[in-house]
């Protein structure tokens, strides 16, 4: 789909919300608190909520079919040893699925193989400190992923820059191949492609708060 641009992509978001009552009486905080008792059983569940790594390597390729009933049980495994035989079906379905999107196959079938047991198996992302990363511009995410996939040497440290419009790599690369980037002419676009505020260069790298007046 030369010279398109996706004007706008909605993503839906599960959030998961917790009430807690609250009481008019002064109440002994000490008194019938299990010193046993973890932070995850506080919380109500155990194990991870979501992993942080590949943006959108949950909510857009596994959560498409909610009838699969495998996205909880993904998000709770440990990032760097997931049971792959669980998810590859899945990833290597919705994989084909984003490449189809422009009517043209751009992944090879040997890189879409490699990438669909990589997020079966692993989900995180791969940082090399030996290498530069340019905060005001920043161009790392996936390309050290994108490059092992090419059989290129990569040039950056990789990871994900706080201020890199992540979604719009994301969608470049799934439907386009990791051939393609998402500063190429005919690039898709979600069509946000800076944050409200950005985030400083040093630690802890927050952006000031958005302003409610």
């Amino acid at each position: 789909m030369n010279g398109a641009r996706l004007l706008s992509l909605a993503l839906l978001g599960l959030g998961l919300a917790f009430a807690w009552g609250c009481s008019s009486e002064v109440v002994d905080d000490s008194s019938g608190v299990d010193e046993g008792i973890s932070e995850d059983e506080l919380l109500l569940r155990r194990g991870s909520v979501d992993h942080a790594a590949i943006v959108e390597g949950t909510t857009m390729m596994i959560a498409g079919n909610p009838t699969d009933g495998i996205l909880d049980p993904y998000n709770q495994e440990d990032p760097f040893k997931i049971r792959s035989a669980a998810y590859l079906p899945t990833y290597a379905r919705r994989l084909t699925q984003f490449d189809d999107y422009d009517n043209r196959v751009d992944w090879k079938p040997e890189q879409a193989a490699a990438w669909a047991a990589r997020m079966a198996s692993a989900n995180y992302l791969v940082v090399d400190t030996s290498k530069p990363c340019n905060f005001a511009s920043p161009r790392t995410y996936l390309e050290i992923e994108r490059a092992k996939l090419t059989g290129r040497e990569h040039t950056t440290c990789g990871g994900r820059m706080p201020n890199e419009d992540a979604l719009d790599v994301t969608l470049n690369f799934l439907i386009r191949g990791p051939e393609a980037s998402a500063q190429d002419r005919d690039a898709l676009t979600d069509g946000v492609d800076q944050p409200t505020r950005w985030s400083t260069d040093t630690f802890p790298y927050l952006a000031e708060m958005n302003g409610i007046f």
